[in-house]
């Protein structure tokens, strides 16, 4: 399995997006399109590690629970053919969980075969051994073809053997 690593702020959207999803910031048509490019090519699955997953919900039955910022990224990703699988945790044995140490705890949960993680924060990437599957994005810009291109060559090229 590759994963995709998904922020939603800086990465799908920019301070300058012209869309909108109630007062906040929507996400840009361009940007999910090159994400579609990346999952398209690579076959990785979208796992949300962002704040727009905070009321997201992965169980079908469970949807009608959603805010409106969760119904108006599963429509944005739908209109591009994706769709996001799950989430990344928010604690573990009792305590919270960093963005990296949830995206650990993510992948100690399963196999897994590559993954990258798209963001426009460094967060505690470094500290939990995560560089080298980090894009990081300009918060001006977003997701570019460029950014897009060196996260499949990141999920083509660090393919690791992972089991549970």
């Amino acid at each position: 399995m590759k994963y995709l690593f998904l922020d939603v702020d800086g990465v799908l959207n920019t301070p300058a997006s012209k869309s909108r999803c109630g007062f906040y910031i929507g996400i840009d048509s361009e940007k999910v399109l090159l994400l579609k490019q990346i999952v398209e090519r690579t076959g990785a699955q979208i796992v949300l590690h962002s704040t727009w997953k905070e009321n997201w919900e992965r169980d079908k039955k469970r949807k009608p629970l959603q805010d409106e910022l969760a119904n108006y990224l599963d429509k944005k990703l739908q209109a591009a053919g994706l769709v996001a699988i799950d989430k990344t945790p928010d604690y573990a044995d009792g305590r919270y969980l960093s963005r990296g140490e949830g995206i650990v705890e993510y992948l100690n949960a399963g196999s897994w075969e590559s993954f990258v993680i798209l963001d426009d924060l460094q967060f505690d990437y470094d500290s939990c051994g995560l560089t080298d599957y980090f894009v990081r994005t300009d918060k001006t810009m977003g997701l570019t073809p460029e950014l897009a291109e060196r996260a499949i060559r990141i999920l083509e090229e660090n393919k690791v053997a992972r089991n549970s």
